[in-house]
């Protein structure tokens, strides 16, 4: 089966060194060649049908430009460009999925987050949890 031209890879930082988040709020920056290279080769080189992001916390919704209303001048269409753009996003975070479709054109797909189940504590520190726990209560018996 042939599903078009996939591409695995990992964004690049979107920093620069020795302040990685620069970026991530300077409305007067612009991202390092490296960043910029990433998207361009996908579209024109690689020729991709589409980018599909996973994860919470990717960079390119981030990147300098306006809030709302995109254009040619800010960096998020710039990059993405007119290549359709798949976020795959965790549901319980809604803030920043709605962020990606604003200054991404990003079309989520959500998915909960596995259930957690609580490990409790081991050895030592259950036992001092006890101890905590009861000299607590002899506290609050002697308050009586």
């Amino acid at each position: 089966k042939r599903f078009g031209n996939i591409f695995l890879g990992v964004q690049p930082t979107f920093g620069y060194e020795g302040d990685p988040m620069r970026l991530l709020f300077a409305k007067s920056a612009s991202p390092h060649h490296g960043f910029a290279a990433f998207y361009t080769y996908l579209e024109f080189i690689f020729k991709a049908d589409c980018m599909l992001h996973f994860g919470t916390h990717g960079s390119l919704e981030f990147m300098p430009g306006k809030q709302v209303g995109m254009s040619g001048t800010c960096y998020p269409d710039r990059l993405i460009s007119v290549l359709p753009n798949l976020y795959y996003y965790a549901a319980n975070n809604p803030s920043e999925a709605t962020i990606a479709k604003r200054r991404a054109y990003a079309s989520t797909i959500s998915y909960l987050t596995p259930p957690a189940d609580n490990a409790g504590l081991y050895k030592g520190l259950q036992e001092l949890s006890e101890l905590v726990k009861s000299y607590q209560g002899l506290r609050e018996n002697e308050q009586r």
